[in-house]
């Protein structure tokens, strides 16, 4: 029987989401950490919250500091440092987007570019994030995930919306990124202790002053920065982790002497070991006193 007595009707089509989330995390890590390159089917959106990563895309290299965001594109090669000497903690979490218009514009004009802190689409990330970060805390709720979908609907009306970003991105000569790969690669290939910048160079055949010169311009660092970083991040993580004795962390990262091992690390923070590895515990007592 049809319908009758019907004065005026408005039909809305149906809708279907074609916007998928895969999942996020924090993430927070000493000087000198690296992520080694990936690639993969999904965007990868990063924003950061504390320091500074640095994100080399072939031979592209990006820097993001504190409250800048990147959507890093479908199938885009990608690896990711920590030269800051700091701290690094970020946000990153992947999605897709079933529509093809949305997606090209996404890649067209938002794609692989740093997003400066005070634009639309990166405090809209920020937002995501305190969001994410308050309905954490209510997951037993029934309406959890609907209200997951919600905030992450808002943030990609935003994404949507967003004009095309254009920003300086510094491209290098693909053979000295190769090259700078190689010499980081070299520099502690024989173990904990470094070798040599000089002997790196040599074994790879060009003068030292070429080898720093590129060296700097890839990574932004000098490599003795990158070496002291390096054996200083390690010996950080050893001393957190708390599993080793000092004089066995002193072996570990090629010390003559738990007392020289000292000395250099006190030079490096201001602290000796023994007092990092307790302020360490005490901030993880605080930690899980607070998440009790």
């Amino acid at each position: 029987m049809g319908e009758t007595g019907v004065a005026q009707s408005q039909v809305f089509q149906a809708i279907e989401s074609t916007v998928y989330l895969y999942g996020g995390h924090f993430q927070q890590n000493f000087p000198n950490w690296h992520y080694p390159q990936e690639q993969h089917q999904l965007f990868e959106m990063v924003v950061v919250l504390q320091g500074t990563e640095t994100v080399f895309m072939g031979t592209r290299r990006c820097v993001l500091s504190a409250g800048e965001a990147m959507i890093i594109t479908p199938e885009t090669a990608h690896e990711s440092f920590n030269f800051c000497g700091n701290r690094l903690r970020f946000f990153c979490f992947h999605f897709s987007v079933g529509d093809l218009a949305l997606k090209t514009q996404i890649i067209q004009n938002l794609g692989n570019t740093v997003l400066a802190a005070d634009t639309p689409l990166a405090q809209a990330a920020q937002r995501l994030i305190q969001r994410f970060s308050a309905l954490q805390a209510a997951q037993q709720q029934p309406d959890w995930t609907l209200n997951m979908e919600i905030a992450f609907l808002q943030f990609m009306a935003v994404v949507s919306q967003a004009p095309r970003v254009v920003a300086p991105v510094a491209q290098l000569p693909e053979q000295q990124v190769i090259l700078a790969q190689k010499m980081a690669t070299l520099l502690f290939q024989k173990g904990p202790r470094p070798q040599s910048f000089q002997a790196v160079c040599a074994a790879l055949n060009f003068s030292t002053t070429y080898g720093h010169t590129v060296f700097k311009r890839v990574y932004g660092i000098t490599p003795s920065t990158y070496t002291k970083e390096r054996r200083f991040s390690r010996a950080k993580v050893l001393l957190e982790i708390g599993e080793k004795s000092m004089a066995e962390i002193a072996v570990d990262l090629a010390f003559s002497s738990q007392a020289s091992f000292s000395k250099q690390f006190k030079l490096w923070s201001g602290m000796t070991p023994s007092d990092f590895r307790q302020t360490q515990r005490r901030h993880q007592s605080q930690a899980n006193y607070l998440n009790q």
